[in-house]
């Protein structure tokens, strides 16, 4: 955790989430801005969805087909959209059938097979319920996993198994590809894992929402802290917490996306932030 060095910052946020990287541009979805953006570390960055645009109110996950389109999580019309090449907007998917509360995050594999979770509960006003992980296969049929995972956020495959994060259930959990749930890792109480990124050797870095904290995993499920945000009593808009991370693909580098835990003060404030440091 002492040896970080930050490389790079944008600032001016609302609350990014869902990062990815993309050749040498960090992708996000500014959430409660209504837009998706793409951030050259070294150069600017760009909006390259709005809500105006025909975009989402809130987008959630990020992913591309195999034909390089973009894909983007509506998480309130509980709906995946597609951006094509010519700029155009279509509903990829249509999950509302499928849930009564919003959609979150979602990776997409290399053959364009699409894996969605969701809220499966209002956290603000009810007590944690599971819900299911939904596979969207690159045909467009849809499953619908009989394994139950606690508000399954941030997700990532690595080799045979998909870890997703379960935030109100402080776990990280990894299912294959017959959606069965083959391990779980703890951690700590309290923390609420959102976004997580695997790195070299294996190691998994997990954001943690409610603690400021990136935690991480080895292969055995033993835990070390890796980098946590300095805060103190002066801070606009009070804490803030640490809500997604992405490893860069071939650099020694990790983003990890900042923000106010007060969502109140955070959708009428830019508090948010991404931060490129070294691993």
């Amino acid at each position: 955790m002492d040896n970080t060095a930050t490389i790079a910052s944008l600032e001016g946020l609302g609350f990014p989430e869902a990062l990815r990287w993309r050749k040498d541009e960090l992708w996000f979805s500014d959430m409660f801005r209504g837009t998706v953006i793409s951030w050259n570390p070294k150069g600017s960055s760009a909006v390259r969805l709005s809500q105006s645009q025909g975009g989402p109110e809130m987008p959630g996950g990020l992913g591309w087909t195999t034909e390089g389109d973009l894909l983007v999580v509506d998480c309130l019309e509980k709906k995946v959209l597609m951006l094509d090449h010519q700029g155009r907007v279509s509903t990829y998917a249509d999950l509302s059938d499928l849930t009564d509360y919003p959609l979150n995050d979602m990776h997409i594999d290399l053959d364009g097979t699409a894996w969605v979770g969701g809220y499966g509960f209002d956290p603000d006003n009810q007590a944690p319920v599971s819900s299911p992980i939904f596979r969207i296969s690159p045909s467009g049929e849809i499953t619908v996993s009989e394994s139950r995972f606690v508000f399954p956020n941030g997700c990532e495959r690595q080799g045979s198994t998909i870890a997703v994060a379960e935030t109100f259930a402080d776990r990280v959990s990894f299912f294959d590809d017959q959606m069965r749930v083959t391990k779980s890792y703890k951690c700590p109480e309290g923390s609420g894992p959102d976004g997580l990124s695997f790195g070299p050797d294996g190691l998994l870095f997990v954001a943690s929402a409610f603690t400021g904290e990136i935690n991480c995993f080895s292969e055995d499920g033993s835990r070390k802290l890796f980098y946590k945000l300095e805060t103190s009593q002066g801070d606009e808009g009070g804490a803030k917490g640490v809500f997604d991370c992405a490893v860069h693909p071939t650099e020694n580098q990790i983003a990890f996306s900042s923000a106010c835990l007060d969502e109140g003060y955070a959708k009428d404030n830019n508090t948010g932030r991404i931060t490129l440091v070294s691993l």
